[in-house]
């Protein structure tokens, strides 16, 4: 019913997002429409799988990933340690969107945590750093894949970095700084985080850097092609039913009610 999108969503697809918008049927029809409209938008996000050399380059400087096991919010814990400053962010963040991607594909859950440690982090990734790249990133996370964010955490923040923090907070909406923590020492995450959910690196019980990343590499090989395509994948506008119309950020707004969707 709707001839410009490029791809259909497999079933698992639907479900998810219509979990992460509570069910409600407008919502998901809209998100779906921006998960396939967005990457026509924003190719500098999108422009590399996770196999990409340049992309498989960034991740073996970076310890991240989710850990296996919902925890018992029936929230999902993501984890993430810089290991290098040889990293390019605009790898990162492709791996990072064809992360989301793979959770529409293979994983639910109520809301998802984040624990950043910035043990290593020297002045030279502040540098680094472009807020703009970030806010799109972050516009993706709401906006388009609705994925819920019930704990942002970071771990033993350097002071020449606390500004570029503050800067990322300001972006979020302010139902999420509410839930921004910070940890002057990794031992204070047992205060918000079972044992088991937190890497043995980070003081706690659960697996290891190393296998969570050795996870991660498994469904990146997994799922890598379906990433290429939805990549490529590009909206015809000359078929929507709809017209949408520019704003300043994403480029793009509409009234997905008015879409004609069974």
């Amino acid at each position: 019913m709707q001839p410009h999108l490029p791809m259909h969503p497999t079933d698992r697809q639907i479900v998810c997002f219509l979990i992460m918008n509570k069910f409600s049927i407008e919502r998901t029809k809209e998100k779906i429409d921006a998960n396939y409209t967005i990457k026509g938008l924003m190719p500098e996000l999108f422009s590399k799988s996770p196999l990409h050399p340049d992309v498989q380059k960034t991740i073996s400087l970076v310890s991240c990933g989710f850990m296996p096991k919902l925890n018992k919010k029936l929230n999902r814990v993501y984890v993430c340690r810089l290991e290098s400053t040889d990293v390019v962010l605009l790898d990162g963040y492709n791996y990072f969107c064809s992360f989301l991607e793979m959770k529409t594909i293979c994983d639910f859950s109520d809301s998802d945590e984040y624990i950043f440690d910035f043990s290593y982090f020297p002045m030279k990734m502040v540098t680094k750093f472009n807020p703009m790249d970030f806010k799109r990133v972050l516009t993706l996370v709401e906006k388009v894949y609705s994925n819920r964010i019930a704990g942002l955490h970071y771990v033993n923040i350097p002071s020449y970095a606390e500004a570029m923090i503050n800067l990322i907070i300001s972006f979020l909406k302010p139902k999420i700084r509410e839930r921004v923590r910070i940890h002057k020492s990794l031992e204070t995450l047992g205060e918000f985080f079972e044992k088991d959910q937190i890497p043995k690196e980070f003081g706690g019980t659960g697996i290891s850097l190393s296998e969570i990343c050795d996870n991660m590499n498994v469904l990146s090989k997994e799922y890598d092609e379906y990433i290429k395509e939805s990549n490529n994948a590009r909206v015809d506008e000359s078929l929507r039913p709809t017209k949408l119309i520019n704003d300043d950020f994403l480029g793009y707004h509409g009234n997905f009610k008015k879409l004609q969707v069974d």
